[in-house]
């Protein structure tokens, strides 16, 4: 029987990695096709497949694209190598399912005030907040998130919350101008993004590292991410949050002369 293959197409279904994704782990030879057809189309083997699988479990791990080379550069594509490296995932997911069970507990006691009558104290709904933040911990090195927490912690209790503030006002608007219809090049909508920009800078550095982080960030996990904003939002209906940060995405591309995002130089390929 001969080996199975998969176009570029059918393996981003399969593995639910982007087409875009794998185009760039192509690009900077982390994962390529073994073969290519007469007419230039990729085409992956089980090889393939299984690295495909190691990057991204290290990837899940925090590891840097980087970091994944060196790694994959040191590690043998044998049963032992893939062994270790499928125990070393268990206990990521276990040690997160023990993560996932603590916030459900935060959670219930939340529910057990309310039921109450009494309000939670604000310490109680921060603590509950927290873990959405575990999911970054997958895409971005533990030195970018140190700059981040250090950046929050310099600003301050008062400073983070009228950022926050800010942050919300923004995001309203700019789902209302996406409801109305409005252009993603009108000044409006520029100057939301303007803003944006501003209240962002004050949290994270925006090197092209950080941004290609997030971008990945975003593109793997679109559907969740929406939904969680939707219900931390109370929004229902049209304009939920991931279309809202699609145009807001849209918008910063069409207000720079070149896009930040290393994503946006990777040219699209349709399913082969």
């Amino acid at each position: 029987m001969s080996e199975r293959r998969w176009s570029i197409g059918e393996l981003a279904r399969a593995s639910g990695v982007t087409v875009r994704t794998l185009h760039h782990y192509d690009r900077i030879g982390l994962v390529s096709p073994a073969e290519r057809t007469p007419a230039g189309h990729r085409r992956y083997v089980e090889a393939d497949v299984r690295r495909l699988y190691r990057v991204r479990t290290l990837c899940g791990m925090g590891l840097s694209l980087d970091e994944v080379a060196v790694v994959l550069r040191n590690a043998a594509d044998d049963l032992g190598s893939l062994r270790g490296l499928l125990t070393a995932q268990l206990a990521d997911l276990e040690a997160r399912a023990a993560r996932v069970e603590e916030s459900a507990q935060r959670l219930r006691g939340l529910l057990a005030r309310l039921a109450e009558a009494a309000m939670p104290a604000p310490e109680q709904f921060l603590a509950a907040l927290e873990p959405m933040s575990v999911e970054a911990g997958r895409y971005l090195s533990a030195a970018q998130l140190e700059t981040i927490t250090g950046r929050a912690a310099r600003l301050g209790g008062g400073a983070i919350e009228t950022l926050k503030a800010e942050w919300l006002e923004l995001f309203t608007r700019l789902r209302r101008h996406l409801l109305d219809g409005t252009p993603v090049d009108a000044p409006a909508v520029q100057e939301l993004v303007a803003r944006w920009r501003t209240t962002a800078a004050a949290f994270h550095p925006g090197d092209r590292r950080f941004e290609a982080a997030t971008t990945a960030l975003w593109e793997d996990n679109r559907a969740g991410l929406g939904r969680d904003l939707d219900e931390r939002l109370g929004w229902a209906g049209p304009g939920g949050a991931a279309e809202v940060v699609d145009y807001l995405r849209k918008a910063r591309a069409a207000g720079e002369d070149a896009p930040e995002d290393i994503s946006e130089d990777i040219p699209e390929e349709k399913d082969e």
